[in-house]
């Protein structure tokens, strides 16, 4: 069986005025001792850091910064060892199809410039969110066409699917891994799911007698994570998860550290784990771009209502379900980007283009002040489902101290 482990960090605060207590918490915990096992070769894994995360960590208290710069280290090591494969995405993680096109090129050119400083040559591109479009990826391709792409099973319109693809534009084909969105929502979430979601649907999606009891503990079992990996029947696996979250709440307080470590190594014998560069490309099927289905990674996700958490579709099951006070809280912070996309573009305009404004200095030093304004946190924690214990205190604190100074420092400047 071959294995794919690819994990996305993100860490959103701001270094002076917003510090969640879990920012130090993830770094002592998950991201020091895992970048440590990356740094021995223990398992080849697939890392993407968020530029912002980044520079947020180093502009932090000290506390902060050392943890940072340790872990930071044992990437960039790992990284010219070949132990990993560093991955690019978009600077301050926004949902990429609510975005401008001058303005998604600059997130992403932003992040690539930022990751390679501090991490050494990227081989991969993660959407935020695994959020994705036909315009998003062929502006990826502009931009970056050496790049794999990462989208979900979701795009190419195919359930519980694993593996390469090329996909098809105008002037050339990308490199594109698929991911399976139900081996992430499993990994990542079955343990805040005390019943069979339902969009879990025997027997297509999971065997009838797979009960969901068992496998509430894939988490934190090898055993039973085999065990749901050979009952899915496939020869290969691409698991994306979230770094800082790993194993669900529940999970992550028994594999948080160096444990999940440990439960991996337990596979080596059974597993072979592999990098994004060492899928066998050359005998891969080649789809056009106009096949890609608008979609994040979400299991609540589907072609008419591709971004629920973000841009809800008003006749959609998430956005009839929320509260009016919550739904007034997504419009306002919708109509937000859009003002912050209006006056990115004037200043776009008094550059000469977008080309030519990522060539000035000043003008790459307010994005960094001010990119973090459009980060995808705020709409989730609004709408979430209670059973995955949202924040909304969280989102009401980062418009405070992150949305709003970012969209007026913008306005002045």
């Amino acid at each position: 069986m071959i294995f794919y482990d690819l994990i996305h960090g993100y860490q959103p605060f701001d270094p002076q005025t917003f510090i969640p207590k879990w920012i130090k918490r993830n770094l002592q915990r998950i991201f020091l001792p895992t970048s440590l096992s990356m740094k021995k070769g223990l398992i080849p894994r697939g890392i993407q850091l968020q530029g912002w995360t980044i520079e947020t960590w180093l502009n932090a208290e000290k506390s902060i910064r050392d943890l940072a710069r340790k872990t930071l280290d044992n990437l960039r090591i790992a990284n010219k060892k070949n132990n990993i494969e560093v991955g690019i995405s978009a600077y301050s993680h926004p949902i990429l199809p609510m975005l401008s096109s001058d303005l998604i090129k600059a997130q992403i050119i932003l992040d690539k410039e930022v990751v390679e400083k501090y991490l050494g040559k990227a081989t991969w591109f993660w959407p935020p969110e695994g959020a994705v479009d036909q315009r998003v990826l062929k502006i990826i391709h502009e931009i970056f066409p050496n790049l794999i792409l990462l989208i979900p099973d979701k795009a190419i319109g195919k359930y519980n699917f694993n593996g390469p693809i090329k996909i098809k534009f105008n002037n050339g084909v990308q490199k594109t891994i698929i991911f399976n969105t139900l081996l992430k929502d499993l990994f990542m979430n079955a343990e805040d799911y005390k019943r069979r979601p339902k969009y879990i649907k025997r027997p297509k999606h999971l065997p009838k007698d797979l009960v969901w009891a068992q496998i509430r503990r894939t988490v934190h079992s090898p055993k039973t994570f085999l065990y749901v990996l050979n009952y899915l029947n496939k020869d290969k696996f691409v698991l994306m998860r979230d770094w800082e979250n790993a194993g669900s709440r529940k999970g992550l307080r028994k594999i948080g550290n160096s444990r999940e470590i440990g439960n991996f190594l337990k596979f080596k014998t059974q597993i072979n784990f592999c990098l994004p560069s060492q899928f066998n490309w050359k005998k891969v099927e080649t789809i056009s771009i106009t096949r890609i289905k608008p979609c994040s990674w979400d299991m609540e996700s589907n072609s008419n209502d591709p971004f629920p958490w973000w841009t809800p579709n008003k006749h959609g099951y998430i956005w009839q379900k929320c509260k009016p006070f919550r739904r007034k809280r997504i419009i306002e912070w919708q109509e937000i980007i859009k003002e912050f996309d209006r006056n990115f573009q004037q200043k776009v305009k008094k550059y000469g283009g977008i080309k030519k404004a990522l060539e000035k200095k000043e003008f790459k030093m307010l994005l960094k002040q001010t990119l973090p304004a459009i980060h995808s946190c705020i709409g989730w924690h609004y709408l979430a489902k209670k059973s995955w214990k949202p924040n909304y205190q969280y989102s009401q604190a980062a418009l405070k101290n992150i949305v709003l100074p970012g969209l007026e420092k913008l306005k002045k400047l």
